[in-house]
Order: C-alpha cells, then sequence, then structure tokens
C-alpha cells in the first residue's frame, strides 16, 4: 500500500548534519534495495548553485526544499521532478555521496532510491522523483514535530488519524505518514513509498 507522507521544511528544522543513523525499528518502511519513479509535471525549479556549508535539505509534504541557512530563502524541489536534477542539487547540499539502488519489490512498482548514511531516502518512478522518507533523529517538520517528537506533541501540533497496520501504529495527516513507537515519532515519509505490508 502506498502512504502519503511529510512535511519537513523550515530554515532551523531540516536534514543538514549528517549524523549517526537512527536505528530503523523492525516495523519501520522497508530499507531500500530496487528502485523507479512517478511521472511529474513542470518545469525544473530555478535555482541557482549554492556552496553546499550554506544549503540544507527541508522536507516537505509536495517533495523537498532547499534552504539557504545565511538568508533563510528556500527553493522547493517538488514531485515530479527529474530524478537526476534532484540529486544533484540534494547531493550538492549533503556533503556525501548516495546510495544507489532500486527496489523491484514496492506496491507502486519498482522504484529507485537514493539513501544517505543519516537516514534520508529519496523514491523515484520513471525518472522522477516520486518521494522521500526519513528515520533520522531530530528531522523535523515546520511545527516543530518529527522524528523523536511524542505522540502527545503531534497530536498538539496536527489533527491525525492513527491505525494499527503490520507496520506498526501508523498515522497521517495532511498529506503526512509516519509511524509512532513508544509513544515517539519512530518515521516519516511523503508522496511515493516502498512500505512492506
Amino acid at each position: 500500500m502506498i502512504r502519503l507522507a511529510v512535511l519537513l521544511a523550515a530554515p532551523a528544522l531540516t536534514l543538514a548534519a549528517c549524523g549517526e543513523p537512527a536505528p530503523e525499528p523492525a516495523s519501520a518502511p522497508a530499507a531500500p534495495a530496487d528502485t523507479a519513479v512517478v511521472p511529474g509535471a513542470g518545469a525544473p525549479p530555478a535555482v541557482s548553485p549554492a556552496p553546499a556549508s550554506t544549503r540544507v535539505v527541508g522536507l516537505d509534504p509536495e517533495g523537498l526544499r532547499l534552504i539557504d541557512r545565511n538568508s533563510g530563502s528556500t527553493a522547493s524541489l517538488p514531485f515530479g521532478q527529474p530524478a537526476e536534477q534532484v540529486l544533484a542539487m540534494v547531493g550538492a547540499s549533503r556533503g556525501a555521496p548516495a546510495e544507489r539502488g532500486t527496489n523491484a519489490e514496492c506496491g507502486a512498482g519498482p522504484l529507485d532510491f537514493a539513501s544517505w548514511e543519516d537516514g534520508l531516502t529519496l523514491w523515484f518512478q520513471n525518472g522522477t522523483f516520486a518521494g522521500w522518507a526519513t528515520n533520522r533523529q531530530g528531522a523535523t517538520l515546520m511545527t516543530g514535530v518529527g522524528v523523536g517528537s511524542s505522540r502527545a506533541d503531534l497530536e498538539s501540533a496536527h489533527v491525525i488519524t492513527v491505525e494499527e497496520s503490520t507496520l506498526g501504529t501508523e498515522f497521517a495527516f495532511g498529506g503526512i505518514s509516519g509511524l509512532l513507537e513508544n509513544g515517539r515519532i519512530s518515521n516519516l515519509w511523503a508522496g511515493v513509498s516502498c512500505n512492506f505490508r
């Protein structure tokens, strides 16, 4: 089952720092293995190159945002943009290369992926950016709620639906999905995902 997910993007609240990867819970979305991409629309965003040290990646329910730490300005990378363009822009801000591959067993069909050690994974289908997922501790939404936040904090910031699934305790709101483990958010995702149910 494909779940739409998450809304992470704020100048101060991003996935910029590379740290130790957060442990993946047993019920977490499947790790990448083989991959593909969802057709998209729109022209590539006009984003001028910036030094990797000044630009960070923010998560958004409709894709990603590149956030300039110095000015706070953002550039949108919506789902549907060409895969290589998104990878070039995101990769320039990450400071480390991504592991790349394909997961042929996803419910949405084969999905290509790019995954970084800090827990950020981008999904591509048919050559375009289709989704993202993260389990990085401290990765947050614009509301300040994110991986590691309590269920109480989540519910005070968002009206959520919760259900028990084969993945565990799943929640969703506004195009965002995630998992709760021991009363805290363990995973977030948006767009096309590769969760085995």
